[in-house]
């Protein structure tokens, strides 16, 4: 990533989920930009001045494909990350997830547990941690609504912890962030089998 402002492309079909996502990078001062034009990416941006680049469910497979090559044949150090859903602060956290680089310690990262509707979290050390659930409330095609709720927002022990997502959570269509120190995950959710 650069040392300079990180400049972010989120591209997507949605034009209520990409303005919404553009106005939340741009209050945290990313140079953020959105298009919902699958064509001429790099005509249309310049790959060098981008450092991640979110591709949204609704850009067709081979365009993906043909936009990865087009913007890393310019920017080989070009981050390109796969969005989870058109959930604008699901997008948000999965670039600053990506901006910040953390790599996180093996055997600390969340496991979410859907038989009981819980999120397993083990820390080594003290640590603010943040665990956010987001969710589809409304499938309407081109603009889902969502919605979402903090679960933890603070320090937390060394230790085993776990975080019950709430019956109101709709586990059809449903995400988590957590951040953990400077390690960040973001996860679909799923409702237990059977």
């Amino acid at each position: 990533m650069t040392t300079a402002t990180p400049g972010v492309l989120i591209v997507g079909r949605s034009p209520l989920v990409l303005e919404t996502t553009l106005a939340l990078l741009s209050e945290r001062g990313y140079d953020a930009h959105a298009t919902s034009d699958f064509g001429d990416i790099t005509g249309q941006f310049d790959a060098a001045e981008l450092d991640v680049v979110v591709l949204g469910g609704q850009v067709p497979p081979d365009r993906k494909a043909e936009m990865r090559e087009a913007l890393r044949a310019v920017n080989p150090r070009l981050a390109v990350v796969q969005g989870l859903a058109g959930i604008p602060g699901l997008l948000v956290d999965q670039v600053e997830a990506t901006v910040a680089g953390e790599t996180a310690v093996p055997g600390q990262a969340p496991v979410y547990d859907a038989e009981q509707r819980a999120i397993e979290l083990v820390l080594f050390a003290p640590l603010e941690v943040e665990v956010t659930v987001y969710w589809i409330t409304e499938l309407v095609p081109p603009n889902p609504k969502s919605a979402s709720a903090i679960l933890v927002q603070g320090a937390l022990r060394a230790g085993e912890h776990r975080v019950r997502v709430p019956d109101a959570v709709a586990l059809d269509a449903a995400f988590a962030t957590v951040v953990a120190g400077a390690a960040s995950w973001s996860f679909r959710l799923t409702p237990p089998a059977g």
